[in-house]
């Protein structure tokens, strides 16, 4: 069992326990470390729910401990005193969760009504098929308070369909931004020292080659003079085996995707619409290439840099940037932290230029060109086709995915859940009440959105076997950083593997789950 920790003892986010889990942490309910129970009418209408009396909704999720299961387990009495239902919630590892689904699905034998499991396995679930489309449920729905329809963002949206259709129901927005030491980059002793070194003005950065120039100038200088030890201008996680691959998506992607305008469809990344590797393109290799520069110039030197240090290196003061997924955000606010309010929330950088897959040219852009990304997208519930009453389970989806629940959930940071509505950005009161300041959540909340519903935004890519692909990059990304080859080599002996991947699985269905996931017809 992984437990992951900082200089304050343990530090465990939903990210920490992706590849092995946590342990250790007892929990009622999953309400004993601190997840508020609110209840729906805090900031939602009374729930006008119909009665459920004597039936029971089994729900599968992960076995976070309290993440992600917590929630469930907190509203879980609400929902049943207001419906008369009976909630079973059955719990597993995550590396178990994806098999056991996937077994119940063919077998038939109808253990669960809903699951709550990784957006990015859609595509499986709906081959299998084993999740219902939850379409005629909105339509049905959409003055309804409770889903509050028009609060949901579009890029919500997009991430929640597949094939044209909603499978999916997001209450947890995985993407990733930039996280920043605002003392420092305004203290006007750095902005004259950078001034002088480096011939520009200190601002936050606005492109990869920025970022990077801040981050090595900042290295080895003592800019927190309060916290004793080294100091590093950037910190991210270099040890395969804890969501390694993930990390560079940030510096790969602006280079590699074709602006929406520009290209058949929204974020193509990984792979060119027919599946052919996009991972050994000019564009792709290039931000490798800076992310081991980067690695080797203005972080902390060994190769043993995991989830938890990345945020824990930024939350104890000793690494000044990073890009990471929103737990920097809660994490730093805690009691441990010695970085409360001095941390600010940004879009991940762009580039100048990026790379035309299509023209095989590098293009120049006025201004920034952005391409944020989703990693892993988000945990998501999903109606199964084996539901013994699918109202019921919807009725679910809708109370605990409802404004006022759902801001209780992504405001505490024993939930695992990360902001998605947009009124998680107004409605502020349980951000204050986890013990931030109101103008610091609601920048946090903002730029959280503003990724989500960037126009060319990078979701993580929905096709069976999506795990075998990651896995390959993560093996490859690794030899990068490690020196032990160089990163055009490791992204071409990559691009081999998935082209090996696809074979198997067959290129015209991978094919036709990949513009599925695109919304390409």
């Amino acid at each position: 069992m992984q437990r992951l920790r900082g200089s304050f003892g343990p530090l465990v986010t939903r990210r920490s326990v992706l590849h092995g889990g946590i342990g250790g942490i007892a929990v009622a309910a999953g309400l004993s470390t601190g997840h508020r129970v609110g209840r729906a009418q805090d900031a939602t209408p009374a729930p006008n729910l119909p009665r459920f009396d004597g039936e029971t909704l089994r729900i599968f999720t992960f076995a976070g401990n309290p993440f992600i299961e917590g929630p469930v387990k907190a509203h879980a009495p609400e929902f049943e005193a207001l419906t008369g239902a009976k909630l079973e919630i059955v719990t597993a590892p995550f590396n178990d969760l994806f098999t056991r689904a996937q077994q119940v699905a063919q077998t038939g034998a109808g253990d669960f009504d809903v699951l709550l499991l990784a957006n990015t396995w859609v595509a499986d679930f709906v081959n299998l098929g084993y999740v219902v489309a939850l379409d005629d449920f909105i339509v049905a729905d959409q003055a309804d308070d409770l889903l509050a329809w028009d609060d949901i963002p579009d890029g919500i949206k997009t991430k929640n369909s597949w094939g044209g259709k909603t499978y999916a129901f997001i209450v947890d927005n995985d993407n990733q931004s930039m996280f920043y030491r605002k003392d420092v980059l305004t203290d006007p002793r750095w902005q004259e020292e950078f001034q002088a070194a480096a011939g520009r003005e200190l601002a936050v950065p606005q492109t990869l080659t920025e970022f990077t120039e801040v981050a090595r100038f900042f290295t080895g200088q003592d800019w927190g003079g309060d916290v004793e030890g080294d100091k590093y201008g950037f910190v991210t996680c270099v040890l395969r085996g804890a969501q390694l691959a993930w990390y560079c998506y940030p510096w790969t992607a602006p280079y590699t995707v074709v602006p929406r305008d520009k290209a058949p469809a929204q974020g193509i990344f990984l792979f060119d619409p027919d599946m052919n590797p996009l991972v050994n393109t000019e564009g792709f290799v290039r931000g490798i290439a800076e992310m081991v520069e980067a690695v080797k110039t203005a972080m902390r030197p060994g190769g043993d840099t995991d989830r938890g240090a990345v945020i824990s290196e930024i939350t104890n003061g000793h690494a000044l940037m990073s890009f990471d997924w929103g737990d920097t955000g809660p994490a730093s606010v805690a009691s441990e932290s010695v970085v409360k309010d001095k941390i600010g929330f940004a879009p991940t950088p762009g580039s100048a230029e990026y790379f035309d897959w299509q023209s095989g040219a590098w293009v120049t852009v006025d201004g920034v060109h952005r391409a944020p990304t989703h990693a892993f997208n988000g945990w998501s519930y999903f109606i199964t086709s084996q539901a013994k009453n699918p109202d019921m389970a919807w009725a679910w989806l809708k109370f605990h995915a409802s404004p006022g629940v759902s801001a209780i959930d992504v405001a505490s940071p024993n939930s695992g859940m990360q902001p998605w509505r947009t009124s998680h950005s107004t409605n502020l009161t349980p951000w204050a009440e986890a013990g931030w300041a109101e103008d610091e959540a609601r920048a946090y909340v903002e730029t959280i959105l503003a990724v989500t519903n960037d126009p060319n935004a990078v979701f993580d890519p929905r096709v069976p076997g999506a795990d075998r692909y990651q896995k390959e990059l993560e093996l490859n990304l690794q030899r990068a950083l490690l020196g032990e080859a160089d990163p055009q080599a490791a992204m071409d002996d990559c691009a081999n593997a998935f082209n090996d991947i696809t074979e198997e699985l067959g290129r015209e269905d991978q094919i036709a789950a990949y513009h599925a996931h695109l919304g390409m017809s």
